[in-house]
């Protein structure tokens, strides 16, 4: 296919005009017009039952092309992206949302080994302990590509925003100045991943850009210590520079919490980072969009509208949803469920707050807001992941979390799928396919989980989307 040549650049610009700024985010496709791009997107992490996108070695990379070696086994998820392949539906299926961009959290040009053993057992929970092949790579250190997904995602005309999984080591001063925590060959292998990576898909047509960050902020390491806050600022324009370095016509930036206190407190670092595009922000709000641009209960008062000088840039809600489950018994996890019923309160709320990313006003009793700045979302996320629930005993369990103010009662990380989950083929097989001995890239002829639409749901995210002119 043609995906693999630089001919599609993207640009994002902002002015301000009596005290209000606006963003604007453009997609040229070689030497034609630059043409005005809203991102109406979804985050794609298909991490199957049974995985984990912490685990080594592919740390939520699902996304690579087949290879072969000595000892290496590869029979599994990786061979679904060829053409042809029933894996390809999960972009279909997107994409007839009115979907136009996907973010996936990992891409990476070499995986990170296991020490010893996969996994270990310490005090009943598994503990994965990491190795970092040293650099430059020697022959056995393989190369991972991902053309075959990049392909199928410029097939259906999906843009990908690309993650690459740094680690909190990378930016928190206590651990990065401790070779117990984080050794120079660890510091190494991530700075040089980044480049590769970012210089082996950079060059593909779907490739809208890169977050070299997500979530690994905390008041502490963003503002209250003001050394480790400098050192953590400084390592997000050190990464985001060899990325923007190795693709420079591609948009680079990261992805924090929605806390206002960022925006107050670190006005004068970010202005720091001129390599950052945008502002990510995961954000799970349930009424309004307001308090992320501006918030008066704080003085002075907080939010991405009240940000001056270079620290001004666009806005990307890079995560943003609503679990679409509850509990058939409260003060029992285990019995997550989602049906009609709970779906459809999900999908009043989205019905709501989803225009509000791109500029229509809250409903009264809300206060209206200058959204301005926001380039749009990323939808969270396609399908449910149950490996990602905090409290859960295992990653092979459905299993929810702790009361919350969402619709249906619960913070239930599991449950936040357009799409629920259910095993594929013999349970037996596929409850052991993702605990392997280690390298455990591949997978022996089980199939992929099944897919269910939760149609309220995407009935609600097709029509904000479709609105979006």
């Amino acid at each position: 296919m043609s995906g693999t040549m630089n001919t599609t650049s993207w640009f994002v610009s902002t002015k301000t005009v009596n005290g209000v700024s606006t963003s604007k985010l453009e997609k040229q496709i070689g030497t034609s017009t630059p043409m005005e791009f809203k991102i109406k997107g979804v985050c794609y992490s298909p991490c199957p039952i049974n995985g984990s996108n912490g685990n080594a070695p592919g740390m939520g990379d699902w996304f690579w092309d087949t290879f072969s070696g000595t000892g290496y086994k590869i029979t599994g998820w990786d061979v679904l992206w060829a053409s042809g392949s029933p894996n390809r539906e999960d972009l279909k299926r997107i994409k007839a949302l009115g979907v136009n961009t996907i973010r996936v959290y990992s891409m990476l040009s070499r995986q990170v080994q296991l020490k010893s053993g996969y996994p270990k057992n310490v005090g009943g929970k598994e503990v994965y302990e990491y190795d970092y092949p040293s650099y430059p790579w020697d022959s056995t250190v393989h190369k991972f590509t991902h053309n075959n997904f990049l392909d199928a995602c410029e097939e259906v005309g999906l843009s990908v925003l690309v993650g690459v999984p740094l680690p909190q080591g990378m930016f928190w001063k206590e651990l990065y100045d401790n070779p117990a925590a984080v050794s120079q060959n660890q510091k190494t292998f991530w700075k040089e991943v980044l480049k590769e990576t970012v210089e082996s898909v950079g060059t593909h047509k779907a490739v809208m850009g890169f977050i070299v960050q997500n979530e690994l902020d905390d008041n502490t390491h963003l503002y209250e210590d003001k050394a480790k806050a400098k050192f953590w600022w400084s390592q997000a324009e050190v990464f985001s520079k060899i990325a923007k370095t190795a693709a420079p016509n591609k948009l680079v930036g990261m992805a924090v919490h929605d806390n206002p206190l960022i925006t107050q407190n670190c006005q004068t670092y970010m202005a720091a980072c001129p390599s950052i595009d945008f502002w990510g922000v995961n954000t799970y709000q349930t009424q309004t969009f307001r308090s992320i641009f501006i918030d008066n209960s704080f003085s002075p008062p907080a939010g991405y509208n009240v940000l001056t000088g270079d620290a001004i840039k666009p806005v990307i809600f890079t995560e943003y949803g609503i679990p679409a489950t509850g509990h058939s018994t409260p003060t029992d996890p285990s019995t997550i469920y989602s049906d009609n019923a709970t779906e459809t309160l999900t999908a009043n709320v989205l019905t709501n707050v989803l225009p509000q990313a791109y500029g229509v006003q809250p409903t009264s009793p809300l206060k209206p807001y200058d959204s301005g700045l926001c380039l749009g979302l990323y939808y969270f996320e396609y399908c449910d992941e149950w490996w990602n629930q905090g409290g859960s005993p295992d990653i092979y369990t459905w299993y929810g979390g702790a009361a919350s103010g969402f619709p249906n009662g619960f913070w239930d990380q599991d449950g936040f799928g357009i799409y629920s989950v259910a095993r594929g083929g013999n349970l037996e097989n596929n409850a052991t396919i993702w605990n392997q001995p280690s390298p455990g890239y591949g997978s022996p002829n089980t199939p992929v989980d099944v897919h269910t639409e939760r149609t309220p749901i995407a009935t609600a995210i097709k029509k904000a989307f479709d609105d979006v002119t």
